[in-house]
């Protein structure tokens, strides 16, 4: 059973971030230090990617653990699970159809654990760095 009021739940969510995660900023805070320009959440690609290198065509989202689901990471509310399970699913095949989508205009796409930028930075923008060097 939830230890919160519907109000309170619904206020909780409403304070979640889709942009500006930690996660988020510390990839980009890290590129921009290493002198690597792109844009961020461009409304005009599909999907809204985090990071964009137009020039390169490719683009980073970086996933949150929770929201799209990682194998490794995430952790199912205890309640209302089959609302839970049916939202993450959802979320899932959406980034499916991005992905596609994207490819099919011949965007490289990059996909990055929130988890894994912040406790491996470092690999994180090695791999960002790779793709673009291997499209130049």
């Amino acid at each position: 059973m939830d230890n919160l009021t519907p109000e309170q739940r619904r206020k909780n969510m409403q304070h979640i971030r889709s942009t500006g995660t930690v996660a988020e900023k510390l990839l980009m805070d890290e590129l921009r230090q290493r002198g690597i320009t792109f844009s961020s959440y461009d409304k005009t690609v599909m999907g809204k990617p985090d990071l964009v290198f137009s020039e390169q065509k490719v683009v980073v989202f970086v996933d949150s653990d929770f929201w799209h689901g990682n194998p490794v990471r995430f952790v199912r509310p205890k309640t209302n699970v089959e609302y839970w399970d049916k939202k993450i699913a959802n979320n899932k095949k959406r980034d499916h159809k991005v992905n596609r989508e994207l490819k099919k205009q011949n965007w490289t796409v990059i996909r990055i654990w929130e988890y894994d930028i912040k406790h491996n930075l470092d690999n994180c923008v090695k791999h960002v760095l790779a793709k673009l060097e291997s499209i130049i």
